[in-house]
């Protein structure tokens, strides 16, 4: 179904008065609203909600001056604030989020959690505070324990107090002859046969979503990838170290990438890659700490400089296969000391924190480089969407907003790929990501003004999540 942006679908009879109107559940009176669709402000807008969709967006009619708004059970002045769709994450952990599940050496494994249907309750109010309060309604899961089927399952019914859900199961990999501990949130498939099987029950459990991580070879990523688009799921992966390629997946109809760094890695030789890692074993000593991969990707962007020509080819394969990349900018950002906003690191410990000035200059000028990567995706018309992989996922939405923003990206534009961009990227942009008639009331009210401010998008804000303004304590559970 295609809506008419800003068409008014309550109309009264001719003659007859507003009061006569059976009431909305709510109105916010009075707003710009952002069309994502145009980049454009749209000044003194209504908007109606009824039964958590928006029923009309409207011309705010002054007080007195003809038909005015119809009468609602609650009214919310806006007077001029700029009111945005609700914020959507590509690629929340949830286990990330249950940080006292994790172990202290860094998310490598994720002790047994109780699915009694209380305790799943619990986690997801737990998991609701770290998103609704910054603005996020919408999250897919990027790879969880299947330990937790019961988990995702419950949390995937939608709830006002709560982000919308979207499971993925664990991201599949193939067996490792290194020996690494596998996540907790990756699923081991032996062989294609396996991973075909893997999908299939995925989808049985109602996952729209299937992740491909790295660490699955091409006979499996192949098996899993055309199961997936023959089931109509929407398959996602982070292609990485060379195990796989991205023009391979892009040649078999793989849409979304996560990772812009993986675009460098991808670009590299393998002997520059191996001289990055020499580089950063030279400046955090061998065996590397706890981080060091931080320093190490940024030295491969280092390696390849700001304008290198097979970049720029793999960003015009990119847009060519109608591929979207999410960037996930804030998980470096972040842990480089480079993000607006300070998020939580796994285990509590700062992984950067005593590397040498020299180290801390290189990750930083690579940093630089991948920014720079991201708004040449831009330029060139790949989508981009938003996707936090942190442990405050909330605050890192916000954050990678502004990163976005601070790499070249407009402000309009900027959140146009944290709502629609990302609703496009999973499936919903007929739900969710724009204000229009007949969409899902997922909004955002802010206090000051991001377009002018930017920093404003991380100040006061009201939030709404199926037509209802959440205040921390919508859960009747609470």
């Amino acid at each position: 179904m295609v809506f008419a942006p800003f068409v008014l679908l309550l109309a009264l009879p001719s003659g007859c008065a507003a009061q006569r109107v059976a009431p909305a559940d709510l109105v916010i009176r009075d707003a710009t609203v952002l069309d994502t669709r145009t980049g454009r402000s749209i000044p003194h807008r209504t908007v109606v909600i009824r039964a958590g969709r928006i029923a009309a967006v409207m011309a705010t009619v002054p007080f007195g001056g003809g038909a005015e708004t119809p009468p609602a059970t609650r009214v919310i002045e806006a007077r001029g604030r700029l009111l945005t769709p609700g914020l959507v994450d590509v690629h929340g952990h949830s286990a990330d989020v249950l940080a006292d599940t994790v172990n202290e050496t860094g998310n490598t494994e994720a002790r047994r959690l109780s699915m009694a249907p209380d305790s799943i309750a619990a986690y997801r109010r737990r998991y609701s505070d770290a998103y609704l309060p910054y603005g996020v309604t919408t999250v897919r899961d990027a790879g969880s324990d299947d330990r937790q089927l019961a988990l995702l399952e419950a949390w995937m019914v939608p709830a006002p107090w709560a982000p919308d859900f979207y499971a993925s199961g664990g991201a599949l990999v193939s067996p490792d002859s290194t020996r690494i501990t596998p996540y907790a949130g990756h699923r081991v498939v032996a062989d294609s046969a396996d991973a075909v099987r893997t999908v299939r029950a995925y989808h049985a459990a109602g996952f729209k979503h299937v992740k491909l991580y790295w660490r699955l070879r091409a006979p499996e990523f192949s098996a899993a990838l055309r199961e997936a688009q023959a089931l109509g799921m929407t398959p996602f992966a982070h292609i990485d170290n060379k195990v796989f390629s991205i023009r391979e997946a892009l040649g078999l109809g793989l849409k979304h990438f996560e990772h812009a760094f993986t675009l460098a890695v991808e670009a590299a030789t393998v002997d520059e890659l191996v001289a990055a890692d020499r580089l950063m074993l030279a400046m955090l000593g061998s065996p590397p700490p706890l981080g060091a991969y931080y320093l190490y990707a940024m030295e491969v962007l280092v390696g390849l400089g700001p304008h290198d020509s097979r970049m720029r080819q793999l960003i015009a394969d990119l847009k060519r296969g109608g591929a979207t990349v999410t960037p996930t900018l804030h998980a470096f950002a972040g842990p480089l000391g480079l993000a607006p906003v300070k998020t939580r690191q796994a285990g509590g410990v700062d992984p950067v924190a005593a590397w040498p000035a020299a180290a801390r200059a290189q990750a930083h000028a690579g940093y630089a480089n991948l920014a720079g990567y991201v708004y040449q995706l831009y330029a060139a018309g790949v989508p981009l969407s938003l996707g936090t992989d942190t442990s405050e996922p909330g605050r890192a939405a916000l954050s990678e907003i502004l990163l976005l923003h601070r790499a070249g990206l407009p402000m309009a534009d900027a959140l146009r790929v944290a709502t629609l961009d990302s609703a496009r990227a999973i499936g919903l942009a007929e739900q969710i990501g724009t204000i229009e008639p007949g969409k899902r009331a997922h909004l955002v009210l802010f206090d000051a003004n991001p377009l002018e401010q930017p920093e404003a998008v991380l100040g006061p804000k009201m939030v709404i999540k199926d037509g209802i303004v959440y205040n921390g304590a919508n859960d009747p559970a609470r």
